[in-house]
């Protein structure tokens, strides 16, 4: 085989090698990014329980202040009724401290339920604390393994790119040129194999003559319709034929 030709094919297989190594570690932040969404909707969750949680406990507040206010009220008139003169103001004394202890009973059938309401909050609350320990955990976990994968990754592109560099300074200035241009125009192979009369990079036909030089791998040929550099790879054996 021709050896520029030879050169060339390698450097396309390290190319394609490099572009495909690349392209992956690329995906690798999106890869990650898919580990996110269960932490965030974990703590989203965690989040609006904890607000609730809050609410409910400014609420139970304002209520115990209410009833602070109002026994301090009913103290306040039992404290009088010592210099009540005659039984009209007692019983008004009396009917104003009874509806003072009916709304003392209310607000603390309020307050009861918002305590239970409170106690299920804490249930939930811890039980979705470990919903998002679980999912920080396993974030963590994927986030050292995609870490891992990138610099796996990353030391074969290096080592792919050092090879490109050896190879590169074997093929001649104006085939390398060559080369460049068509990976740069073309975006995916700019070094084809050729069967069956056809460039497999544009699937155009190849007259039967130059394709029967092709196939020698002696020279450098082009494709006439998309310019690749075109060589011939033998069929491999059948069983009957390696026998």
């Amino acid at each position: 085989m021709n050896e520029q030709l030879k050169f060339l094919i390698e450097l396309q297989e390290i190319d394609t090698s490099i572009i495909s190594v690349s392209e992956k570690i690329d995906l690798l932040p999106q890869k990650l990014e898919q580990f996110k969404s269960p932490l965030k909707t974990a703590r989203e969750k965690y989040k609006k329980a904890e607000t609730k949680h809050d609410e409910l406990n400014k609420k139970k507040k304002v209520k115990d202040m209410q009833l602070d206010e109002i026994q301090d009220k009913i103290d306040k008139l039992k404290a009088r009724s010592g210099d009540i003169k005659t039984n009209k103001e007692y019983e008004a004394h009396l009917k104003e401290i009874q509806g003072f202890e009916k709304s003392i009973s209310k607000l603390e059938d309020e307050i009861l339920a918002i305590m239970e309401e409170i106690e299920g909050y804490e249930t939930y609350l811890k039980e979705e604390e470990s919903r998002v320990r679980a999912a920080e955990e396993d974030f963590r976990r994927q986030e050292k393994i995609i870490g891992e994968e990138q610099k796996k990754l990353k030391a074969g592109l290096d080592a792919e790119k050092a090879r490109r560099n050896e190879f590169v300074s074997r093929i001649d200035d104006e085939h390398y040129r060559q080369y460049m241009n068509l990976l740069t125009r073309l975006g995916d192979w700019a070094v084809v194999e050729t069967k069956d009369e056809i460039c497999l990079g544009c699937h155009t036909n190849i007259p039967p003559q130059l394709f029967n030089d092709i196939k020698k791998n002696e020279e450098i040929y082009n494709c006439f319709y998309c310019s690749r550099f075109l060589y011939y790879k033998e069929p491999p054996l059948s069983d009957e034929q390696s026998r």
